[in-house]
C-alpha cells in the first residue's frame, strides 16, 4: 500500500470541538443551582471543566503529537500501572467510595477514576495482541483464550468496584476488536453467548443489580424511590416538546433530577433544546463516528487500524448505552456521555482518544471500502 502524508481530520477536529463546548454549556447550565445549594458557589463544577478542558486539550496533543506507534511499545508498562492502580482502588483507606462503587484514587485534592484509564490502555494491548497474533487468530485455543485470560483479569477488577457498566462495555469492545481483527464468527457468537450467560448471572446474584432489572421494566412500582431518576428524566425530555425550554430555563436541573450535569445531562438536554436539539447532537455523534470508522479503515498498518477501531467502537458504545439509559431502553448505569457530562477522567480520556485518532489519521492508505467485512479482509491479507 502505498502511505500519504495528508492532514489530521479535520471533521473529527470540529466535531470534539462543538461537543466539548456544548458540554462546557450544559454542565454550567445543569449544574450552577445545585453547585449554589452545596457549595455556596454556582461556578463550582464551571471551573472544574475548565481545568478539564486545559487538561483534557495537553491530553488530545500528546495523542496527536507522539506517534501513534509508540504506544505499542509502552503497552506493557502502562498494562501493569493500571494492574496496580486497579488493585490500590479496591484497598479500604486508599481507593475512595461513592454511592456504593469504589472507583476512584485521590492525589493531591484530584480524583482519578482508573477504569477510564483503562479504556484506551486494554485498546493499546488488544490492538497490539491483534497484530502479534495474527497467524492464530483463527484458532480458538490459541488465538482467543490467552487475550480472553489477560483482558478478563482486568475486568474482573473493574467488576469489584461494582461497575457493571463499564466492565460490559469493555467487554463488547474486545469482542468486536477480535471479531475485526480475524477470529472466526462461530468463535466471536460462541463469546458472546457466554458473556450474556455470564451477565445474567451477575445480575441475579447481586440484589442492587437485580433491584435496577426490576426498576428498568416498571419504574413506577416506586416512583419515589428506585425509580425516581430515570421517571424525572422522563418528564425533562418530555418538557422540551420540540423546541425545548430554551438555554438555562430547565426545572428538573432544580434538583429534581438527581446529579443532572453526570451521567443524565442528555436529559436536561432534551428540556432546554427539545427534539430539535437531540437530533442535532445525535448529529454530531453520528459525525464523529463516521470519522472514526473511516480513519480505521484508513489507516496504513494493522496496529493503527485496531486501535482506530477500538477507539470508535467504545465511544460509539458508550454514546449509545447512556442515550438508552436516560430514554429508559436500558437498565441504569453510571456511564457518561462522552464529552459532555461532567467528569474529569472521562473527559481527559476521550480527549486524549481523540488525539490518537487524528494522529492515526495523518498517514492514510490507498481508499478502500469501508465496511466490516473489508477490514477483516485487510487483517487477513496482512
Amino acid at each position: 500500500m502505498m502511505n500519504n502524508k495528508i492532514q489530521p481530520d479535520s471533521w473529527l477536529v470540529i466535531t470534539a470541538i462543538m461537543l466539548s463546548f456544548l458540554g462546557t454549556i450544559l454542565i454550567f447550565s445543569t449544574s450552577a443551582y445545585f453547585a449554589e445549594i452545596r457549595y455556596d458557589n454556582s461556578y463550582y463544577f464551571l471551573m472544574k471543566r475548565f481545568l478539564h478542558v486545559i487538561v483534557g486539550a495537553l491530553a488530545c496533543l500528546v495523542g496527536f503529537l507522539i506517534p501513534y506507534h509508540q504506544w505499542k511499545r509502552k503497552t506493557p508498562m502502562m498494562m501493569l500501572v493500571m494492574l496496580v492502580l486497579l488493585v490500590l482502588v479496591l484497598l479500604p483507606g486508599i481507593g475512595h467510595e461513592v454511592n456504593g462503587g469504589r472507583r476512584w484514587l485521590r492525589f493531591f485534592g484530584l480524583s482519578v477514576q482508573p477504569s477510564e484509564i483503562l479504556k484506551f490502555v486494554l485498546i493499546f494491548y488488544v490492538a497490539s495482541y491483534l497484530e502479534r497474533k495474527q497467524e492464530v487468530m483463527t484458532s480458538f485455543l490459541k488465538g482467543l483464550t490467552p487475550n480472553f485470560i489477560v483482558t478478563g483479569a482486568y475486568l474482573f477488577l473493574v467488576l469489584f468496584q461494582r461497575d457493571l457498566g463499564t466492565t460490559v462495555l469493555l467487554s463488547l469492545t474486545v469482542l468486536l476488536m477480535i471479531y475485526i481483527g480475524g477470529a472466526r464468527p462461530i468463535h466471536v457468537a460462541t463469546s458472546v453467548g457466554a458473556f450474556g450467560v455470564l451477565l445474567v448471572l451477575l445480575i441475579f446474584t447481586q440484589e442492587y443489580r437485580l433491584r435496577r432489572l426490576m426498576t428498568f421494566l416498571d419504574p413506577w412500582a416506586d416512583p419515589l424511590n428506585a425509580g425516581f431518576q430515570i421517571i424525572q428524566s422522563f418528564y425533562a425530555i418530555s418538557l422540551g416538546g420540540w423546541s425545548g425550554q430554551g438555554l438555562g430555563e430547565s426545572r428538573q436541573k432544580l434538583l429534581f433530577l438527581p446529579e443532572a450535569h453526570t451521567d443524565f445531562i442528555f436529559a436536561i438536554l432534551g428540556e432546554e433544546f427539545g427534539f430539535l436539539g437531540i437530533c442535532a447532537v445525535v448529529l454530531l455523534f453520528a459525525v464523529f463516528l463516521w470519522r472514526g470508522f473511516r480513519i480505521s479503515s484508513l489507516a496504513s498498518d494493522s496496529f493503527g487500524r485496531n486501535v482506530a477501531f477500538g477507539i470508535t467502537c467504545l465511544l460509539g458504545l458508550q454514546i449509545t448505552l447512556n442515550l438508552f439509559v436516560v430514554t429508559g431502553l436500558t437498565p441504569t448505569k453510571g456511564l457518561p456521555l462522552p464529552f459532555i457530562s461532567f467528569g474529569g477522567t472521562s473527559f481527559v480520556a476521550t480527549l486524549f482518544m481523540t488525539g490518537i485518532l487524528l494522529n492515526i489519521s495523518r498517514t492514510h492508505s490507498q481508499p478502500q471500502e469501508l465496511s466490516p467485512s473489508s477490514m477483516r479482509r485487510n487483517h487477513n491479507e496482512e
